[in-house]
């Protein structure tokens, strides 16, 4: 056994050593804190300077587009003038004759013809006008969709609503451009004073509506709802029919071709009088909307 003032000695430092580890432990959490501390803070600041170069280079986007939209037209006509210069063809050389005897002039080898859809004359249905069907791309994805076929040199016509004045009419022109393995999509009025173009047909659609809501003063009023290929005039039965009878569109693997259903054909006339489509069917709107309120 031991004596009374050992036992004590030994009591007082088993509970000292005791503290110290939990002292040890306080200390070390203290130091994890104090780090995580450190390390958010350099984070927050990390993140902060992240939004300011964001913000930079969204504003430097915006510049560069207004620019590019100032030069575009003067590109166009560039373009043109180099197309129209006429090149001085060379004066054929004379065949050399065998024994005064002149040989037989080749045939000229014969063109690729392009696998183009020609129009004979305009299809018409409601307010659009197809003129051109163009020529179907079927070694890329991006040429169609499963609802319709987006033909390179495409070219229609839509009357709608006035982007600066919605109760009068305006004829916009809508294109599709080849532009390599994507198409370009053009939608434009017909004095030339408005013009946009996109990757998609809801791009360009979605623009032209987003005018037309500021001019009645609200964003969503009237919704854009994914119509730019009916606004193209794409998805109307006469075009998917047309070009659904080309070889080419078979190997179209994404389209799913329209049925010789009566229903399908009433179901997407009616979808022409949408208000984000006609001029019609937006005045509607207009109204009821008016009578609401």
């Amino acid at each position: 056994m031991y004596p009374v003032d050992n036992r004590n000695i030994w009591i007082n430092n088993h509970v000292n050593n005791a503290n110290s580890h939990y002292d040890y432990k306080r200390k070390k959490l203290k130091k994890v804190i104090r780090d995580m501390v450190y390390e958010n803070a350099a984070i927050c600041d990390e993140i902060s300077l992240t939004q300011e170069k964001i913000l930079i280079v969204r504003e430097e986007c915006k510049f560069l587009t207004k620019k590019l939209k100032m030069f575009e037209p003067q590109l166009d006509a560039s373009i043109a003038s180099v197309n129209t210069t006429q090149v001085k063809k060379s004066t054929p050389r004379k065949k050399a004759t065998t024994n005064g005897v002149t040989p037989k002039p080749r045939r000229p080898a014969a063109k690729h013809k392009k696998n183009i859809i020609e129009v004979q004359e305009p299809i018409t249905s409601g307010n659009v006008t197809i003129y051109n069907l163009g020529e179907i791309v079927y070694d890329t994805p991006f040429y169609y969709s499963d609802c319709a076929i987006y033909p390179a040199g495409y070219y229609a016509s839509r009357t709608y609503a006035h982007f600066r004045n919605i109760f009068s009419k305006c004829t916009y022109h809508c294109k599709v451009i080849k532009a390599g393995l994507s198409p370009r999509f053009e939608i434009m009025d017909h004095d030339k004073h408005f013009k946009v173009t996109g990757l998609s047909t809801d791009e360009c659609h979605s623009h032209l509506i987003s005018l037309i809501n500021k001019l009645l003063g609200a964003e969503d009023l009237i919704p854009a709802n994914r119509n730019g290929d009916r606004f193209f005039g794409l998805t109307l039965p006469p075009v998917r029919m047309k070009l659904q009878e080309a070889p080419e569109s078979k190997f179209c693997t994404g389209y799913i071709p329209l049925e010789l259903q009566p229903d399908n054909h009433e179901s997407e006339l009616k979808a022409e009088s949408d208000p984000a489509v006609s001029f019609e069917g937006l005045h509607n709107t207009l109204n009821r909307f008016r009578s609401r309120h």
